[in-house]
C-alpha cells in the first residue's frame, strides 16, 4: 500500500538513494531505447527498423520505475517518491496552472510577437488546440519521466544544495539523459541547444512542483505542455505573415532562458515553497 506523510524530504536520507536513483533512470531508459540507437535511424549498426514512438516512449519508464525502487530502498516500504495531487490548500491547486501558463508565454505568445509582422501581433487563440491532444503528448513522457525527475530526485536534492541549485541541477541531468538520442542523430538538435532550453523549462517544472506543495501531477502539466508547445507555436503562425530574418529558434531559447530568469527573481529561489511547507515524504 502506497501512503504518504509530511515531515522534511531528504532530512534523514543519506546519497544512496539519490545515487541508486539516477543510475537505473539511465541505465533502464538507455538500455530500452538500444533498439532505436543502434537501428536504421541511429547508428545503422542493425538492421532492424524500431518502431520509434513505441521504443522512445518504452524508455521514459526509467524514471519512472527509479523512483519506485530508490523509494524502497530509502524507506524499507512501497511508497509514492511525493503526493501526486497539490495541497489541500486552494491557493496549491491554481498554482497548477502556473508553470504550464510561462511555458506557454516564454514558448509561444513571445516568440510569435517577435517573429511576427506589425498588424498581426495579437496570437490566435487557435493556437491552442493542440492542448486537446492530451494522452499522445502525456504518454510520450510526461506521466512516465515525471515521477522520477521531479516527484524523486528534486526534493531530496534540494533538501540538500536548496531549490535554486537543485533545480539547475535536474534541468542538466535530466537533458543529459536524453543525450544518446542527439549523438545518434535520432532527433535532429544540438545537445547545446537542448540543455539550456531545458534548464529553463525545469524552472518553470520546479515552480509547478513546489508552489503546489510539492504535487508530481504539476510537473507532469508542465512537462505536457511544453511537449505541446511547438505544435502550438506553428498554429499560431498558420496563414501569417513573419519577418523572414528572425530566427524562430533562438527566439524561443532567447525567451525561455529570459523568463526563467524572472521567475527565479520573482520567486527569490523557493520557486513558490511557503513557510509551511515542509516536505512530502511517502
Amino acid at each position: 500500500m502506497l501512503t504518504t506523510e509530511v515531515r522534511e524530504e531528504g532530512a534523514t536520507t543519506t546519497w544512496k538513494p539519490i545515487v541508486l536513483f539516477l543510475v537505473l533512470a539511465y541505465g533502464i531508459a538507455w538500455i530500452l531505447w538500444l533498439p532505436v540507437l543502434l537501428g536504421p535511424a541511429g547508428l545503422h549498426l542493425i538492421k532492424y527498423d524500431a518502431s520509434l514512438p513505441f521504443f522512445l516512449s518504452l524508455g521514459t519508464i526509467g524514471p519512472l520505475i527509479a523512483s519506485f525502487l530508490a523509494t524502497r530502498y530509502e524507506k524499507g516500504r512501497w511508497a509514492m517518491p511525493s503526493r501526486f495531487l497539490p495541497a489541500t490548500q486552494p491557493r496549491s491547486w491554481l498554482n497548477l496552472l502556473t508553470g504550464p501558463a510561462l511555458t506557454t508565454v516564454a514558448f509561444v505568445v513571445i516568440p510569435y510577437m517577435i517573429c511576427i509582422a506589425p498588424g498581426h501581433k495579437l496570437i490566435p487563440l487557435r493556437f491552442l488546440a493542440p492542448l486537446l491532444a492530451i494522452w499522445p503528448n502525456i504518454l510520450g513522457g510526461p506521466l512516465e519521466e515525471e515521477f522520477g525527475w521531479r516527484g524523486f530526485f528534486l526534493p531530496r536534492l534540494s533538501a540538500r544544495i536548496g531549490n535554486t541549485w537543485a533545480t539547475l541541477l535536474v534541468g542538466i541531468l535530466w537533458a543529459s539523459w536524453h543525450l544518446p538520442m542527439m549523438l545518434t542523430h535520432v532527433w535532429g538538435v544540438s545537445f547545446w541547444y537542448y540543455l539550456p532550453l531545458v534548464v529553463a523549462l525545469s524552472v518553470f517544472v520546479s515552480l509547478a512542483y513546489f508552489a503546489t506543495g510539492r504535487s508530481i501531477l504539476a510537473p507532469i502539466i508542465v512537462h505536457y505542455v511544453f511537449n505541446t508547445c511547438p505544435t502550438m507555436l506553428d498554429t499560431a503562425f498558420l496563414g501569417q505573415p513573419r519577418y523572414r530574418h528572425r530566427d524562430v529558434n533562438e527566439t524561443i531559447l532567447v525567451s525561455m532562458i529570459g523568463v526563467a530568469l524572472l521567475t527565479v527573481a520573482a520567486t527569490r529561489g523557493k520557486f513558490g515553497q511557503g513557510r509551511s511547507d515542509q516536505g512530502i515524504s511517502s
